[in-house]
């Protein structure tokens, strides 16, 4: 009588060869997914952007000259978008209702500079207006060890 089954050999053979798919596979499988995620930034992002342009021009608070009419603000891994009033100062840690909001990924980097993005303000001719920590610089989306993404603020 004749057993059947696997070798001692045949199963290493077997699960060397699992080992080294997976040795190949994870870090293949984690750039895809940080460039998912930096993707994902970017466009919401993008989308956030164009909400305070749109903002800024209807220009609700009656807002004049050069001064900020809305501002799209980072805070922790979330983006807000606030209408401000004339004569109102910009403030990120406003307790007020937000326009819009969004989280972002939480491996997405928003940088200008190398700096943290805090907040982009624009008048109300839709361009972008320097604030105390507000920029007007090019935005960088990192996620892992993705090179970054450029969004102007065009």
């Amino acid at each position: 009588m004749r057993c059947r089954g696997f070798t001692l050999i045949e199963l290493m053979i077997t699960i060397t060869l699992l080992g080294l798919i997976l040795f190949v596979g994870v870090p293949l499988t984690q750039s895809w997914t940080n460039s998912s995620y930096q993707r994902d930034a970017a466009g919401l992002l993008k989308q956030g952007i164009s909400r305070a342009k749109a903002t800024a021009l209807r220009n609700q608070g009656a807002v004049q000259d050069n001064a900020p009419a809305a501002v799209l603000c980072r805070s922790g891994q979330s983006l807000k978008l606030f209408s401000l009033n004339t004569g109102q100062s910009i403030d990120c840690t406003a307790t007020s209702q937000p326009l819009w909001s969004t989280p972002i990924p939480a491996v997405a980097g928003i940088k200008v500079a190398g700096v943290d993005m805090a907040c982009v303000a624009f008048s109300n001719r839709g361009l972008a207006v320097s604030g105390s920590t507000c920029t007007t610089g090019t935005l960088q989306v990192t996620a892992g060890s993705e090179s970054s993404v450029d969004v102007p603020l065009i």
